[in-house]
């Protein structure tokens, strides 16, 4: 499905925590244990080449990361898997505030994003934290939190899943269930949600670009002749300063470096992060994807000053590329203009030739990736408000976490 598409009406240290058991309440929809357990599960059939985040090698990546424990819902029909749904508890412990209902909200408030101010007096008594612990489904990746569903899933089959994890968030005493980052165009979705009660804002928007075949070289030529020359000045600029930019594995040899430039940009943004904590991560990202996972690297006078990793998802005949991480030397790079450079000319040119087709740019900065050619869709948070029945049991068979990185 191209990603301009809208999906139809429903077609469409020691690791932190294993997933928990769940509520048994909803026919048809059963657990599964854990990562490890998704691909004998099916779930690869429920898979397209957007669903990069919810692949079994990628969730194994984040039910190590996430701090938390993660549920895995799994919808049969005619004794075969035609729906699935992540969730992942959510408490004030976890780091990933980008997915945290209550940060969030708390965001759009201070931005007077409509309907936030509304939602905080409805859905959380005027205080954010109200809505502690939730249940956050569709995966807590930055965009497109959904279900996943098989060309013949119905309504019926997506509604089961959402009963089952309002279910389990019940069960577990939270206060709210959340899907973070929902696509308008996912409209199926979308109405499902709002039937349900769910009440929603703004959470952002996620851009992506599509590759042309002749990969920076025609994305250059059809440019205005004013952002053409600018970019040619700013590619002048990296090479006259000593600048290198290559496309390479991610290598567990790049990992310690690596790991201090992604710290340097999450704390210039205010979110908890180590030096020692990214470079863990980042290594165990190479591990688990191999071939899949790429890095553009910059390198001046052979040191390294900035990075972009990228994510490659091969499903139904097609490719796209996912930008994930970014990290620099912000002292050495100065003025030197390395964003675009490290994250979307390289990238663009490296994808051209594997023949990717999209290159998603993901949340943030929308006005800048808007200027280099992306297009976006507004993303949602919503949010389902659940009657507290007492101190909130929490998901079970949690171990000891370790300290989490987004």
């Amino acid at each position: 499905m191209s990603p301009d598409t809208a999906p139809g009406p429903l077609p469409d240290a020691e690791p932190a925590a294993t997933s928990g058991t769940a509520a048994g309440a909803t026919p048809g929809v059963r657990p599964v244990a854990d990562a490890a357990g998704l691909e004998a599960a099916g779930w690869n059939g429920l898979l397209g080449v957007e669903d990069f985040f919810q692949t079994p090698r990628w969730l194994t990546v984040q039910e190590r990361n996430s701090g938390t424990t993660m549920d895995f819902l799994v919808r049969d029909r005619g004794g075969a898997p035609v729906a699935g749904l992540v969730t992942a508890w959510a408490d004030t412990s976890v780091a990933w505030l980008l997915a945290r209902p209550d940060a969030m909200l708390k965001r759009a408030v201070e931005q007077e994003v409509p309907e936030a101010r509304e939602l905080l007096h409805d859905l959380a008594d005027g205080d954010p934290a109200t809505l502690l612990p939730s249940l956050v489904c569709g995966g807590r990746h930055l965009g497109r939190t959904r279900t996943l569903a098989t060309p013949d899933a119905t309504e019926a089959d997506v509604e089961a899943l959402l009963e089952g994890a309002e279910g389990l968030a019940a069960e577990r005493g939270a206060a709210s269930v959340c899907f973070p980052h929902v696509d308008l165009r996912d409209t199926g979705l979308v109405a499902l949600l709002e039937s349900r009660g769910y009440r929603h804002h703004t959470s952002d928007h996620y851009a992506w670009l599509d590759i042309p075949p002749g990969g920076y070289d025609e994305f250059v030529e059809e440019m205005s002749a004013h952002r053409r020359r600018r970019v040619r000045l700013e590619r002048r600029a990296l090479d006259e300063a000593g600048v290198e930019v290559h496309v390479e594995p991610l290598t567990r040899a790049l990992a310690p470096r690596l790991g201090e430039l992604d710290a340097n940009l999450l704390l210039k943004y205010g979110n908890p992060a180590s030096a020692e904590g990214s470079a863990g991560m980042i290594g165990r990202i190479a591990d688990v994807m191999g071939d899949d996972v790429l890095v553009s690297v910059a390198r001046q006078h052979g040191s390294i000053i900035g990075f972009g990793m990228v994510l490659r998802s091969k499903a139904r005949g097609d490719e796209q590329w996912f930008g994930h991480r970014a990290g620099f030397d912000y002292e050495a790079q100065g003025k030197l203009p390395l964003y675009y450079d490290v994250l979307y000319y390289r990238v663009l040119d490296a994808a051209a030739k594997e023949g990717a087709t999209v290159l998603h740019a993901g949340i943030g900065s929308i006005k800048a990736k808007l200027a280099r050619g992306c297009r976006s869709s507004e993303q949602r948070s919503y949010l389902l408000r659940l009657p507290r029945t007492g101190a909130p049991a929490g998901p079970r068979g949690a171990r000891e976490r370790e300290t989490p990185t987004r």
